[in-house]
């Protein structure tokens, strides 16, 4: 028995040292400030504790001295405190890997937090009731209510196994495979050791499955990650392309020429608006992440500005804002102000009305860009209007629902369009 004992200080030795390998990848170039591997670091973390709760077990065979009892007691509660946070961080973990819907999410952490709750709290009250564990001069004991702690890892991985199979579409093969065996092997050794006293293998086995994860699910998803902000920058580049029309850089500038001789200061003013204008193109390159609506707003604005300069009394724009503390994905208002321009000026003797308006409805920020202009399937016929027509709608629609979870619903016939945004507002900006 004494070389078993030995067998398991070092097995659970060597589980510290492997799960410090993990912890040092998400640790360095900060990788834990992405969700999922800021909660799978906590997952290896939670492991590193409850393994080191779980030494002195093994340690103090006998702990006739009031010292030893003391430290096997705190280590025992750590150990299975450990543990509920082990599956408190993976249910949040497999949740943002799915990505799943608002509602699904709260259901699975109340669940995560109430089971995992169950086992810390019990872990809490166990050195003063005896209920899962206790310490006499013999060591460690198992309490009567020892089961609880085996119960309720059970049902969370009963948990995650529902998860795995009901979004598997949205898992590769190898990801199926590999959550699975999270599964799996934690459960299998937990039952070995439940039955067979004086066997350390679930930390083995969480430590194993750990690695598992990381080595061929985490380092496959980083990669696809970067291969998607890859496409994504190479998008950006050609949103700002398309917002960057050529026949609106040469009538711009005609239009500037012209001011130059009429009006000096309304050509000085119309300068500092093309060049905010582009300056905020090129910005939208460097952008990641959705930005200030009324940055974007602002950003229209100096484009309208120059297209009534062009046009005159025959662009009527009206502004209705209601709502402007959301965010929304850089160059997203602008291209739908511009097909409106386009539909609802060109070739209309009398101009036309572009309205912008915004609103919250139903926890929704709404953006809404109407023009009373010919239509977009008119536009589209016209050889004319072909090439401007419809631009860059397909990228807003993918921007809005990868940035925000937006979406884009678009109503054109022979007496207008009507653009539609949609943005679901976070608690803050719903304030």
């Amino acid at each position: 028995m004494d070389y078993l004992r030995y067998v398991n200080i070092a097995l659970d030795i060597f589980c510290i040292i492997l799960t410090i390998l993990p912890i040092t990848y998400l640790v360095s170039n900060r990788r834990y400030r992405q969700k999922e591997n800021l909660y799978f670091l906590g997952v290896c973390v939670s492991n590193l504790f409850m393994i080191a709760g779980d030494l002195p077990d093994w340690i103090y065979t006998t702990t006739p001295e009031a010292s030893q009892k003391i430290i096997l007691i705190v280590a025992s509660v750590v150990f299975y405190v450990a543990s509920a946070f082990i599956l408190y961080f993976f249910i949040r973990y497999i949740v943002e890997y799915l990505q799943l819907t608002d509602q699904i999410r709260k259901i699975c952490l109340l669940c995560a937090v109430v089971l995992c709750g169950i086992q810390a709290g019990f872990a809490l009250i166990s050195p003063f009731t005896g209920s899962v564990f206790y310490v006499t001069d013999d060591g460690y004991q198992r309490g009567p209510l020892f089961m609880i702690s085996q119960f309720v890892p059970l049902l969370c991985y009963i948990l995650f196994m529902i998860l795995v199979a009901i979004y598997r579409n949205k898992l590769k093969r190898g990801e199926i495979i590999f959550f699975l065996l999270y599964i799996f092997i934690p459960l299998s050794s937990g039952a070995i050791q439940m039955a067979v006293r004086g066997i350390a293998i679930v930390n083995a086995g969480v430590t194993l499955t750990t690695l598992i994860i990381i080595m061929n699910v985490q380092f496959e998803h980083e990669l696809t990650m970067k291969e998607q902000e890859k496409e994504l920058a190479e998008r950006r580049i050609d949103i700002m392309l398309s917002q960057i029309q050529p026949h609106f850089l040469y009538n711009s500038l005609g239009v500037i020429y012209h001011l130059c001789d009429s009006d000096p200061q309304a050509a000085r003013k119309a300068i500092n608006k093309f060049s905010a204008f582009l300056r905020d193109n090129m910005e939208s390159l460097k952008k990641h992440g959705p930005i200030p609506f009324e940055k974007e707003l602002n950003h229209v604005e100096n484009y309208l500005y120059l297209e009534q300069q062009r046009f005159g009394d025959k662009l009527k724009v009206i502004f209705q804002i209601k709502k402007e503390d959301f965010l929304i994905p850089p160059l997203t208002l602008q291209p739908l102000v511009e097909n409106s321009v386009q539909h609802g000026i060109l070739n209309r003797k009398n101009g036309g009305t572009v309205i912008i308006s915004t609103e919250e409805r139903d926890g929704y920020a709404l953006v809404t860009v109407a023009d009373n202009g010919i239509g977009i399937e008119k536009a589209m016929e016209r050889p004319s209007l072909g090439n401007h027509a419809h631009i860059g709608i397909p990228n807003i629609r993918n921007r809005l629902e990868e940035m925000v979870g937006g979406s884009l619903d678009i109503v054109s016939n022979s007496n207008g369009t009507t653009a539609t945004i949609r943005i679901p507002l976070t608690e803050e900006e719903g304030l």
